[in-house]
């Protein structure tokens, strides 16, 4: 004998359907047992197994109990526990939408980075079930219909989010020259509860993939590779660190942690280093200017610079050749979204190859003139690169590099060739 519940377990529902059973309620939208539970009526769910056991051991029926360990979900706010009820809701059919958000991914319309993620995606709407759109809350979207009271679930209008924070379905010009976008990026765990929703709401509203590229990022755990979390007092306010550390510091020491789409276990000793290297990027620039003289201005072509051959040292060659590499790794490793490698890349050029071994060989070099201007030009490649990650203080610096014909800010400058 196997008792079954189909009216108040997820499990047993699918069971009761196959076999065709009564679904019967037994606790209502209170909390409180319903008439059908007869002695039972008005007690919690919990008071009811109590007095369960107790009407049993009366009539001599109760034979033992046992402890077990099973799986009970509850509240993530405030930890109640969840007792699932039969209702009536509003769905929205899956079948069809499913299918065009496939093929979407099949396709190569749209491509998830890492790649792996796409099973996820694939795995959910291969196998999935009617959307019950409709909540019974007193704030959301109201669903648009006569007397309904009921709100829309809040995924439901996070899958427009793509067209209808751009005047969607008025055509504006917003609408115009931003959908389809290029990037979202996202986490894991929302794939299904949004991803994939605003794919298939974008294709059935605006007849058109809402972006190209879906970057799953990697989830930021605790050193020991637990979850962060609020409730679970295991959280870092990145506010803090900022405080500490600099918001230059922060940002990088975070990047470099960054291994494609593996979680991260923070380390905070990365942070430090992040600050080291902004110390760094500071004192190298505060030489470099020190070694031009306040009446000087420097132009640099947009494309490509060329230097005299016979002018150049071994050690002038060696930077410039290691800088042209650099530039390409980062274009490469950015290109392909791999934000820790070129972080870990520039730090590796920037800190040793131009601090640790051009800079100390300048300071004897015979051809002052050149090497200024390579000093000069190499800092201010580096600048443009690190910008991305370390934004504050290469931006302080540019405005301190003696240029001709400047940009307002760092971020227009033209990207390193």
């Amino acid at each position: 004998m196997v008792k079954v519940t189909p009216a108040h377990d997820l499990t047993d529902w699918e069971m009761g359907r196959r076999h065709k059973l009564k679904i019967v309620k037994v606790i209502d939208e209170r909390g409180k047992m319903t008439k059908a539970s007869k002695i039972c009526e008005g007690l919690s769910p919990l008071e009811c197994r109590e007095k369960v056991l107790a009407e049993l051991e009366k009539d001599n029926l109760l034979e033992k109990t046992e402890s077990y360990i099973h799986s009970r979900p509850y509240c993530s706010r405030c930890g109640t526990l969840i007792e699932p009820l039969p209702s009536k809701q509003w769905f929205l059919k899956m079948s069809e939408l499913a299918k065009v958000a496939i093929s979407a991914v099949q396709s190569g319309k749209i491509k998830f980075v890492p790649k792996n993620f796409e099973k996820i995606y694939f795995d959910w709407l291969k196998n999935i079930r009617d959307w019950c759109i409709s909540r019974q809350l007193w704030w959301g979207h109201k669903i648009p219909l006569e007397g309904e009271t009921d709100v829309l679930d809040t995924w439901f209008s996070s899958a427009l989010w793509p067209f209808a924070t751009l005047g969607w379905p008025e055509e504006t010009k917003d609408l115009k020259t931003f959908y389809p976008t290029n990037v979202l990026s996202t986490a894991r765990d929302i794939i299904n509860l949004w991803v994939a929703r605003m794919i298939f709401s974008g294709m059935e509203f605006m007849k058109e993939i809402p972006f190209s590229k879906v970057i799953i990022h990697p989830t930021v755990l605790t050193k020991e590779g637990k979850r962060m979390s609020k409730s679970l007092g295991t959280g870092i306010d990145p506010v803090n660190l900022c405080e500490k550390y600099g918001a230059d510091a922060t940002r990088f020491g975070i990047s470099w942690q960054l291994m494609g789409g593996q979680d991260i276990h923070f380390i905070e000793d990365n942070i430090a280093m992040g600050r080291k290297f902004c110390n760094k990027i500071w004192n190298a620039s505060r030489f470099v200017l020190m070694q031009i003289s306040p009446k000087e201005i420097f132009k640099f072509p947009t494309k490509k610079i060329s230097f005299e051959v016979n002018d150049l040292t071994a050690a002038d060659k060696k930077i410039l050749n290691s800088l042209n590499k650099t530039i390409k790794s980062v274009d490469k490793s950015l290109e392909n979204f791999q934000f820790g490698a070129a972080a870990r890349g520039l730090y590796d050029f920037f800190w040793h190859d131009f601090c640790d071994l051009y800079i100390e060989k300048a300071k004897d070099q015979k051809n002052k003139k050149t090497t200024q201007k390579i000093l000069l030009y190499v800092l201010l490649s580096s600048l443009k690169l690190l910008h991305p990650f370390i934004p504050f203080i290469t931006e302080e610096i540019y405005q301190k590099l003696p240029l001709k014909d400047k940009k307002k800010f760092l971020m227009i400058e033209d990207w390193p060739k």
